[in-house]
């Protein structure tokens, strides 16, 4: 992979309609900025959304049903308390790093519906991917609070697998355990119904979380927000964990003005 860095003034395509710019050279056709780590390849795609490819072996990746969505979103919050989450505009994206495929640090922006704007940053280190961003500007969203979110996204690992017998075999050895930032841990099994948003199971808030999923090429994610920010755990609805769960990074505004702060995740 490395060498392919010293042709990219060759194979970099040009910016379209103010997606993020393309690289053009296999893996990477079409995405913007990648890098190629031990336990997995990570990218952003021109559309800005990052995703993390567990490898399944030295060149081989895993299926994209697999893969780990890292999902950039501004969230209003209505005066009911209902989150509304913004359109990302397809013609807002603006590269800030330019585009890799050996990237260390990514930094891109964008715009939703309502004009305002926000920074993703982004930052890979051997096992771990660091992630933050901020809001630039509020646009014509000034009338209910706004907020910036990066949404990490696993999926369900056990979309192959047809016989609910051996799917319940597989998923009974899986574990998902979060701490909260009011000090409570919690631990479920991945069969077991959940409805992650309520108060007995988010909470306040997630400090750090590991997801141990067999189905996960043999892999385990560990989050940690950082002091200064906090995770939200979703799912949906009651159902089994094992069936996808998102956790939804937040940093605190009044911590965090020049969008410094970083979550981690270790991918291991």
């Amino acid at each position: 992979m490395r060498q392919i860095l010293l042709l990219l003034p060759l194979l970099v395509s040009p910016t379209f309609a103010d997606r993020l710019p393309q690289l053009n050279e296999k893996p990477w056709i079409g995405w913007y900025a990648a890098s190629e780590q031990r336990n997995f390849r990570f990218g952003v795609k021109s559309d800005g959304e990052g995703v993390l490819i567990p490898m399944k072996g030295r060149d081989e990746t895993a299926s994209p049903r697999k893969w780990i969505d890292f999902m950039p979103a501004i969230e209003e919050v209505l005066p009911s308390g209902r989150i509304v989450t913004k359109e990302n505009q397809e013609d807002g994206w603006e590269a800030v790093t330019p585009v890799s495929d050996d990237a260390e640090k990514i930094t891109y922006r964008g715009t939703v519906t309502g004009g305002a704007r926000f920074e993703v940053n982004l930052e890979i280190d051997g096992n771990e991917v660091r992630g933050g961003g901020r809001i630039l500007e509020k646009g014509e969203l000034t009338e209910n609070p706004i907020r910036f979110s990066l949404r990490v996204r696993i999926p369900n690992v056990y979309h192959f697998v047809d016989d609910l017998e051996k799917l319940e075999e597989l998923a009974d050895r899986d574990k998902i355990q979060i701490e909260r930032v009011d000090g409570k841990k919690l631990k479920f099994d991945a069969w077991e119904p959940v409805w992650a948003e309520k108060e007995d199971c988010s909470g306040p808030g997630v400090q750090t979380a590991r997801v141990d999923l067999d189905g996960m090429e043999g892999f385990k994610v560990d989050l940690e927000a950082g002091d200064k920010g906090v995770f939200h755990m979703y799912n949906g609805s009651l159902r089994p964990l094992y069936k996808g769960m998102t956790f939804g990074w937040r940093p605190d505004p009044a911590k965090d003005a020049d969008g410094n702060a970083r979550f981690v995740l270790e991918f291991k």
